[in-house]
Parts: C-alpha cells; sequence; structure tokens
C-alpha cells in the first residue's frame, strides 16, 4: 500500500513539474526573432496573409516575425526547410492547402506534412474566384459553360501548376459540368494573372485578393465565386453554386511548425494567431482582401490536412495526374 501512495505520489510530482515546465517556456517565449518561411514567391495570397498575420502577431509576442520567401517546386522547397529546421519555435511555415497534396504527386517526397509538422491552426480561408480575360464573350458561369461546350478545348485555362489547388479544383468544375478545355501550368500565380490579364489565356481561378486591382481595373472579369454565399466585396457577382449546385471550391493559409517544437510553444502561437486576426483592424483588412477569417485551433487544422489528404488523392487519381519521379 505504501509503495503504491510512494508510486502515485511521484507520477503527481512529475506531472506537476512537467506543467510547470511547460508553463515557464510558454512565458520565456520567443526571446529571439521569428523566421516565418512562406513557400511561394511574394504578392500572392500566401505571401500577402503572411505579412498581414505576421504585423498582428508581432506586438503581443514582443519579437520581430521575419517574413522569408522561399519559393520552388510547388511549396516544396520552403515546407522542406523548415520540416529539416530545429524544433525550437523559431522557423515556422506559413501552411496552405497545396501541403494535403504534394505527398500525391511526388513519389519521392523529401519530407512528409502529415507527419514531419506540428500544427498551429489555420488562420483564414480564401474562397476562389472564377476570372475570365476581359475579351473573352462571356459574363456569367452559364455563358462560360455555353460557350465551351459549343468550342470544346478551344479555350485554355490557366493554373500555377500541375496538381495545385487551383488545378483539381478546375478539372472538378469541368468534369462538374462535361466541359473540356486546355490547360496551361504556371510556375506560380503571379505569371498566370500576369498572362490572363494580357489576354495570353482565357480563364482562371484565383484567389480573391490576387484578382480584385485587375478585375477594378477592368483587366480581368469575374464572373463567380465559388463559395456557398457571395462575396462581400463583390456583391453582384453570384456563387458559381447558383449555376453549378453545390459546387464551392477554396484555399486556406495557416501556420506550421517543426515536429517535436514543445506543445506550449505551438499552443501559445496558435491563441497569438487567433487573438491577431481578432482585432477589428486586422480582421477588417484581411476580410476586404477577400479572405475569410475563421481561426482553428491545432486539432482543428489537423482534421482539416486529414480530410484534404484523402479527398485530394482520390481526385489526383481520378485525374489521371502522375506523380513525378
Amino acid at each position: 500500500m505504501a509503495r503504491t501512495i510512494s508510486l502515485i505520489g511521484k507520477t503527481l510530482v512529475a506531472t506537476s513539474l512537467a506543467f510547470f515546465a511547460g508553463s515557464a517556456l510558454s512565458q520565456a517565449y520567443p526571446s529571439q526573432p521569428i523566421r516565418l518561411v512562406v513557400p511561394f514567391s511574394p504578392g500572392g495570397g500566401t505571401d500577402t496573409f503572411a505579412r498581414v498575420v505576421s504585423a498582428g502577431m508581432q506586438p503581443s509576442l514582443g519579437q520581430n516575425i521575419i517574413v522569408e520567401n522561399k519559393p520552388g517546386a510547388g511549396g516544396n522547397i520552403g515546407a522542406d526547410l523548415v520540416a529539416k529546421s530545429k524544433p525550437d519555435g523559431y522557423t515556422l511555415l506559413l501552411a496552405q492547402d497545396s501541403l494535403a497534396i504534394v505527398p500525391w504527386l511526388y513519389k519521392d517526397l523529401t519530407f512528409d506534412p502529415i507527419k514531419d509538422f506540428e500544427p498551429i491552426g489555420v488562420g483564414v480561408f480564401m474562397p476562389m474566384a472564377l476570372v475570365v480575360k476581359s475579351q473573352l464573350p462571356v459574363d456569367s458561369v452559364k455563358q462560360l459553360i455555353d460557350y465551351s461546350k459549343a468550342n470544346p478545348n478551344k479555350l485554355s485555362y490557366g493554373t500555377p501548376g500541375v496538381g495545385t489547388a487551383h488545378h483539381l479544383n478546375f478539372e472538378s468544375l469541368l468534369q462538374t459540368t462535361g466541359t473540356k478545355m486546355v490547360h496551361v501550368p504556371y510556375k506560380g500565380a503571379s505569371n498566370m494573372l500576369s498572362d490572363l490579364a494580357s489576354g495570353s489565356v482565357d480563364v482562371a481561378f484565383s484567389a480573391l485578393s490576387s484578382v480584385k486591382t485587375l478585375v477594378d481595373s477592368g483587366k480581368l472579369k469575374i464572373i463567380g465565386v465559388a463559395d456557398t454565399k457571395r462575396s462581400p466585396q463583390f456583391t453582384n457577382v453570384p456563387t458559381i453554386a447558383e449555376t453549378v449546385p453545390n459546387y464551392t471550391a477554396s484555399v486556406w493559409f495557416g501556420l506550421m511548425a517543426p515536429k517535436g517544437t514543445p506543445a506550449p510553444v505551438t499552443q501559445k502561437l496558435s491563441q497569438e494567431m487567433s487573438k491577431a486576426l481578432s482585432s477589428p483592424e486586422i480582421n477588417k483588412r484581411l476580410s476586404d482582401l477577400g479572405y475569410r477569417v475563421q481561426p482553428t485551433d491545432s486539432e482543428g487544422m489537423k482534421k482539416i490536412m486529414n480530410d484534404e489528404y484523402s479527398k485530394w488523392g482520390a481526385l489526383v487519381k481520378e485525374v489521371g495526374i502522375k506523380p513525378n519521379e
């Protein structure tokens, strides 16, 4: 009996020590600037969110968050860098939906998006906007479908690359509507939008934040928003679901840390991100750009990753995309 009480006592002491150690670690962190790796080039929706959320988190954390762009290989170069970084909370990844896709696209991926990161949380979702070049004689989703059916494979659609969420969501739209277009992949969203604005390609999915200026200037036309309700920024633009029932498509952005980063650190970062996004000023800024501010905790992010891993895997196989060697 005495031995049992002794063991219980030791367990309670160990638990208490772990709790206070975690609490102390959380209070001491961060003691130096934090590096936030964005695995895409500057100017896109990922980069925009990174700079807004990092600026919002800095005052409360008491340290600078330095945004560093590491584009290449569909985001894999930046993700690999963070996966192999020291798990101390000072190197973070600006994560996005494509992390759940890349395992299906690369046979020899140098990191595991599910196993090699500690989720911190999703910060925002960005509904896709269906945009067309200004010269295209269509002004609605129905007109685009009708035009495409009358001219199969005459229209081209641009994407930031093979297997990106833009690509897979567009393929899903083509399958759902029974239309055919020619895929033109780019190395990033910026080049895609540049060619779309110049008329080199006809149509594309893009983040609302990336196309607002081009739409406002008349260089592009937005004909549909792939969300459950109309965008506050484009209230006169119907949702795609108003023509294609139940069709939605969005991307998300959040934060991840290398596997093994202490839980008190990731929890603190999750809380600080949510607090920054709840700021009326930051919330309005992001909402005005087309983001839907809807932060999750680490468990919520983990569920999204697991669900999308299965969903995208099925679509990649259905579309017939072959993994790169």
